[in-house]
């Protein structure tokens, strides 16, 4: 699949005073105003996330455009949409005021590569500040940013999930994959927590895999249930719940 290389991003805005500038580029972007608009030509969707928000605030906007690595079908997806940090946080509101949001991402039939476009607009993309992420095709290796511990197999086809650590991690091996761990568990409606132990441990071979999900070209994440001599969560890793 062709990674998205180039994207192109709208930016629709009401009332835009004559203070910013009205064309700025970069190595990453190229920004113009057109009309009561902005197109934003992303010209290196590997670019740093800075060089991003750099373009953006020559134009008077305040947002931050990421655009990270995703599994196969996240690819030109929108992840998230929100309120920087520090600004009350958490998604666009339903309906709200604070900020709105519309996308074209799918290329035409037949076409491998074309633009990628957000439309924004609302007073949190003005001035309260807001987050944009965006997936793009993933390096070899890359983790992606989109996958999610769970319970079963994610893809089914893994069938690795009820086994123990020892045959799932010899199983991975013949299919030349790694495999890293998590320790958690989770309900079957998704909810439940997980934590992520140093990349060196490995729970005894005789444990059972309750999860296991596609977290790169060449990884796969294992869920196994914690026990009492278990790392325990680090303030840098944290402990996720869903």
């Amino acid at each position: 699949m062709a990674a998205c290389a180039a994207a192109t991003a709208v930016v629709v805005l009401s009332g835009q005073d004559s203070g910013p500038l009205r064309s700025y580029a970069n190595a990453a972007v190229r920004i113009d105003a057109e009309g009561d608009g902005y197109e934003v030509e992303v010209k290196d969707a590997y670019a740093g996330q800075e060089e991003f928000r750099e373009a953006f605030a020559k134009v008077g906007l305040n947002v931050r455009l990421s655009i990270v690595p995703v599994s196969p079908s996240g690819e030109r997806k929108i992840i998230s949409v929100g309120s920087l940090p520090g600004t009350g946080g958490g998604p666009v509101p339903a309906g709200g005021v604070s900020g709105r949001f519309t996308t074209v991402l799918d290329c035409p039939p037949g076409q491998d590569a074309c633009p990628l476009r957000v439309r924004l607009g609302g007073a949190m993309f003005r001035r309260e500040g807001g987050e944009i992420v965006i997936g793009r095709a993933a390096r070899p290796g890359e983790v992606y940013a989109d996958a999610r511990p769970a319970r079963g197999d994610r893809p089914a086809s893994l069938r690795l999930t009820g086994r123990t650590v020892g045959e799932a991690l010899a199983d991975l091996r013949r299919r030349g994959l790694t495999g890293a761990f998590s320790i958690g568990d989770f309900k079957p409606d998704g909810s439940g927590f997980m934590w992520d132990p140093p990349a060196d441990w490995r729970p005894s071979g005789g444990r059972r895999v309750v999860g296991a999900w596609v977290r790169s070209s060449d990884s796969v994440g294992l869920l196994v249930t914690p026990v009492a001599a278990d790392p325990e969560p680090t303030p840098e890793g944290g402990e996720g719940r869903s």
